[in-house]
């Protein structure tokens, strides 16, 4: 299983003061200097950065340009692709002495090109048959259309990346495949994936004030549930003025929006698509199990307590936004519970707000598991063009991107995620560790395949749920077959 597990990032951390460039380290056997290997090491074993990078040092790509697509829209601008210069950021930093190991060892240059949705602009360019893209990296969503008008590469065709490694996430790898082909990949090579990783924060303060269980003692002991968390919430929720009108003024048990209606109902580890032996998608998304849990989340997303079902004018996302905001009511300390992307841990830091991070809550105790949900718009992945000239190359730089990010930018990443105005959560290092492993990657989710995710998000009376699936029923097995059929002719 793909993890970023403490031992490995403690490791990494004592390896982020080794030498920059790694030029001189020495030659490896020829084996390892072979573009189609790598080391093969899990995140546990002793190899350094140093070590790591030598393994890359015989490349020699002749000064190639590599164009990396990358994401220039507001509040989910890509980040984690070029540092022009060490600043004393951690994130930047680890971002620059990557590029620079990358680039001194396998005599390449990375570069990137902006665009607001560059998977728009991959399509343009694979249309007209033009050689613009190395690799871009987009939202999940947006990528995935890409797929049936077969303008993505299969990463399971190019031998120089290695899914198997730890520093690759062989969740969305196997999830996502369809007929044994696998279209988009992600790891540590990024933390844009991270950022659109949804969790759960909560308000420490608003626990100890009201004389609720520890909700990192929940998750331990495996009663972190729906159930719980309804109870909690409930029992938060107050109306400071006492006016009967629900605003800005007034603290919640839950913050939350119509997206919520999918995600928490996915992270009972349920999904809209299965496959079958095949590798192909078939609908799971009206069992019996599927319809109870997701009567119990519309149950809490538009109780009296959320900002959803109190009739709040606390509706929009976003910090920059006149009007009131989840986030600005989450950073003024008025809400126990906010679910939503883990790029608000970072930015809720800067605020006095003392703040815990949880895994989504499991339908019941009995779940086996805790599972995550992320933005299906903003959750980033790789992909690669069906215009690329020399997939081996391209997946060979990839590939070692990801490896030299597994000792860089990763332990940046959570440096950065655990440093408050004022102190340092390693409470929430576990927690973060649980969510990024157990993201429940679903095809129905990134494809939107018959409407079926979009009718759930706007959902709003748990007594239709079954009159709602029934009326779709027709439309979505036809779009279902129309989806298989597509990919039958292309693949």
């Amino acid at each position: 299983m793909y993890k970023r597990s403490l031992p490995a990032l403690v490791l990494a951390l004592l390896m982020l003061g080794s030498a920059v460039s790694c030029g001189d380290s020495g030659t490896q056997d020829e084996a390892a200097a072979n573009a189609q290997t790598t080391v093969q090491e899990t995140p546990n074993a002793s190899p350094t950065l140093e070590s790591v990078t030598a393994s890359y040092a015989d490349r020699d790509y002749d000064g190639y340009v590599f164009r990396v697509g990358v994401r220039d829209e507001v509040d989910w601008e890509t980040y984690d692709v070029i540092a022009e210069e060490l600043t004393g950021e951690a994130i930047n930093d680890a971002v620059y002495n990557r590029n620079l190991l990358m680039e001194e060892n396998m005599n390449i240059k990375i570069t990137e090109i902006r665009h607001d949705r560059p998977a728009t602009n991959l399509t343009q360019s694979v249309t007209a048959g033009t050689d613009d893209y190395d690799t871009v990296t987009d939202g999940l969503f947006i990528a995935a259309p890409l797929v049936v008008q077969n303008m993505l590469m299969d990463y399971r065709s190019i031998t120089s990346v290695h899914p198997e490694q730890f520093y690759w996430d062989p969740q969305i790898y196997d999830s996502l495949s369809i007929s044994g082909k696998s279209f988009m990949m992600t790891g540590d090579i990024s933390i844009m994936d991270n950022a659109g990783t949804w969790c759960m924060l909560f308000n420490k303060d608003l626990v100890k004030d009201h004389g609720l269980e520890n909700p990192y003692d929940l998750v331990n002991e495996g009663t972190w549930t729906l159930d719980k968390m309804d109870e909690m919430a409930a029992a938060v929720l107050h109306d400071a003025d006492g006016d009967g009108q629900w605003t800005e003024a007034d603290t919640y048990g839950f913050l939350t929006e119509g997206y919520n209606n999918i995600a928490l109902w996915s992270c009972a580890d349920l999904k809209i698509i299965t496959k079958d032996a095949k590798d192909l998608p078939v609908y799971s998304y009206d069992s019996e199990l599927a319809l109870d849990v997701l009567t119990k989340v519309l149950d809490i997303q538009f109780a009296d307590y959320t900002n959803m079902g109190s009739g709040s004018n606390v509706i929009y996302g976003g910090m920059n936004t006149d009007d009131p905001s989840r986030e600005k009511q989450f950073a003024n300390g008025k809400a126990l519970f906010y679910y939503a992307g883990m790029i608000n841990i970072t930015l809720l830091r800067e605020f006095d707000t003392d703040f815990g991070v949880l895994p989504a809550p499991k339908y019941n105790e009995e779940q086996a598991e805790y599972r995550s949900n992320y933005s299906y718009g903003n959750f980033t992945i790789y992909v690669i063009p069906t215009t690329c000239p020399d997939a081996e190359k391209v997946g060979d730089i990839l590939d070692a991107m990801a490896h030299l990010s597994a000792y860089t930018l990763t332990p940046a990443y959570y440096d950065k995620t655990l440093i408050g105005k004022s102190t340092r959560d390693e409470e929430s290092l576990p927690m973060i560790e649980l969510i990024l492993n157990t993201r429940n990657f679903d095809l129905g989710i990134v494809y939107n395949t018959g409407n079926v995710c979009a009718t759930i998000i706007t959902m709003t009376d748990p007594g239709n749920i079954a009159s709602t699936f029934a009326a779709m029923e027709a439309s979505a097995d036809e779009a279902l077959e129309e989806f298989l059929e597509d990919l039958e002719k292309l693949y």
